[in-house]
């Protein structure tokens, strides 16, 4: 029997992430000078500039930059991290990843999942179950109090929704078996009910919540007080095995999908079209995450 096979075996929660965390891979990723979703000015990234992106950890050496501003030029784009531990700044007009840093949490467990706030922290899962807080600023990274295993949450989806306007702020969604929410003050789960897809994971659109199932290409627009499906809608991005994340930015959904690199596709909802934009990252991509300051229309 494969490892993977005694692995997923052994717990039902582990069959959503095994493919991806099962592989060690050390890839890089394209560079480039991107636009912001408003047409407002955006530094030249330090690469372009003839310095290193980014902020490049030592285990335990740093603590990662909080802000109170919400919804700066950076929460606005979507951020992925791949399996070698690099978190990297994707823009969705240009279709360009910008390298922001290797994370240098202390653990020795694998990426699994990844979600954004508005204030610009990412929040990490990694394989072992354990969730840390860093920064999109420079990558630096902090252990959080979360404990693994909470009313069945081994490995999970993860996603961001706004509770209503901005004044009522936004909850942090978990999918796995169910859906759940996490307080990221307590680190407590909330049960929520039950989900029928699998693998998925999550982003919102607006107030809206999303999961993506790789399985079937299906992407859910869930009732977030149960988990139950209010509409479905079926993209091209097929691929059971794959290593998986999912993220909106203006409007459409991107999922990244990919068993050694990440095949990027984009999919509208308001026309029933998939598209592959980037038909190979060059690394494989195992979380996602866009902050609900993220746009929801297009930019003109």
């Amino acid at each position: 029997m494969s490892l993977l096979a005694r692995i997923t075996r052994r717990s039902p929660w582990l069959r959503l992430g095994a493919a991806s965390s099962l592989a060690v891979l050390s890839l890089s990723c394209a560079k480039g000078n991107p636009t912001t979703p408003d047409g407002d000015p955006f530094p030249i990234p330090p690469e372009e500039a003839g310095a290193e992106t980014g902020t490049f950890v030592e285990a335990g050496t740093a603590e990662p930059k909080e802000s109170d501003v919400e919804c700066t030029q950076e929460t606005k784009q979507i951020y992925v991290v791949a399996t070698d531990k690099v978190l990297y700044r994707f823009y969705p007009e240009t279709l360009k990843f910008v390298k922001v840093g290797t994370l240098g949490c202390e653990t020795g467990a694998g990426t699994f999942s990844m979600a954004i706030d508005r204030r610009g922290k990412a929040w990490v899962e990694f394989t072992d179950g354990r969730i840390f807080g860093v920064s999109t600023s420079d990558a630096s990274c902090k252990a959080t109090a979360f404990m693994p295993g909470q009313t069945g949450f081994t490995n999970f989806g993860m996603g961001y929704a706004k509770n209503g306007d901005s004044a009522n702020g936004e909850t942090l969604y978990l999918s796995g078996d169910a859906l759940g929410s996490l307080d990221t003050k307590t680190f407590e789960i909330t049960f929520l009910g039950s989900l029928t897809y699998g693998r998925t994971e999550l982003t919102s659109l607006d107030t809206a919540l999303y999961a993506f199932s790789p399985t079937s290409g299906v992407i859910a627009d869930l009732n977030k007080a149960n988990g139950a499906t209010n509409k479905v809608y079926r993209t091209s991005a097929i691929n059971a095995d794959a290593a998986f994340a999912f993220a909106q930015w203006g409007g459409d959904f991107y999922v990244f999908t990919g068993n050694t690199t990440s095949v990027v596709t984009r999919y509208s909802p308001f026309t029933d079209d998939s598209t592959v934009v980037v038909p190979d990252t060059g690394m494989l991509i195992v979380g996602a995450g866009s902050s609900t300051c993220a746009p929801t229309t297009r930019p003109r």
